[in-house]
């Protein structure tokens, strides 16, 4: 449809816009609704360059941005990674944003430090940690190289703020799983002006992306 804005997709960490969103339906359900689809790949995955140093991805929200840049108001879908750095776009105003949902991120986003990687901090190899293997599985799923992907993971992060969010200006969806560690997105939609936050019953972190009540629940938000 000409008047309604692209739908940008960003996938979270280790996976890949092919892998996230197409396998899962996103991208069909989209395009039979007549809406244009721009995905994107996060540094260090899927088609994007791909850098073993996490010093190599200095400013990944910039990175994204320049994906869609001069489009316009666009609407956006973000999982996780891909949702936090999104809502790090509209905060730095980056890029314009007509509508933004945002999947697998709440309050506990204010809270994170480096300090709080440290799964990451063993490399590729490590054979003990529960968390670097389940990312080793998921990045060899969607045919990513392991070790760019953790070093995306260990990229300097900017932390975001609550007077930050409340610079926010379009209007946000916030969707997470009731088992996501993450937290309340109603409270976090709280913190946001024009935010709504809603939680699915009986889904976690990683199951949200592909939830049918999601989906609809952002589709509904985009209008399709």
């Amino acid at each position: 449809m000409a008047d309604t804005p692209p739908v940008v997709l960003v996938h979270g960490l280790a996976s890949s816009s092919e892998h996230g969103w197409r396998s899962s339906g996103w991208v069909d359900l989209l395009q039979e609704a007549g809406r244009e689809v721009i995905l994107v790949d996060l540094p260090g995955h899927g088609g994007s360059r791909r850098d073993t140093d996490p010093a190599a991805y200095p400013d990944a929200a910039a990175e994204i941005a320049e994906a869609f840049a001069g489009r316009g108001p666009v609407d956006a879908v973000g999982f996780s990674a891909g949702a936090h750095l999104l809502l790090e776009c509209a905060v730095r105003g980056l890029t314009p944003f007509n509508r933004l949902a945002l999947l697998g991120i709440g309050p506990r986003l204010l809270d994170f430090r480096p300090a709080d990687r440290p799964a990451f901090t063993a490399g590729a190899d490590d054979g003990i940690n529960v968390l670097v293997r389940m990312i080793q599985g998921l990045a060899r799923r969607a045919g990513n190289d392991i070790d760019a992907v953790l070093a995306f993971a260990r990229r300097p992060i900017r932390q975001l703020t609550a007077a930050d969010l409340a610079a926010v200006t379009c209007e946000v969806l916030l969707v997470t799983g009731e088992r996501d560690e993450a937290g309340s997105p109603e409270e976090l939609a709280a913190l946001l002006p024009k935010a709504t936050g809603r939680t699915i019953e009986g889904a976690d972190h990683y199951s949200v992306q592909a939830n049918t009540r999601a989906m609809n629940a952002v589709l509904d938000f985009l209008g399709v």
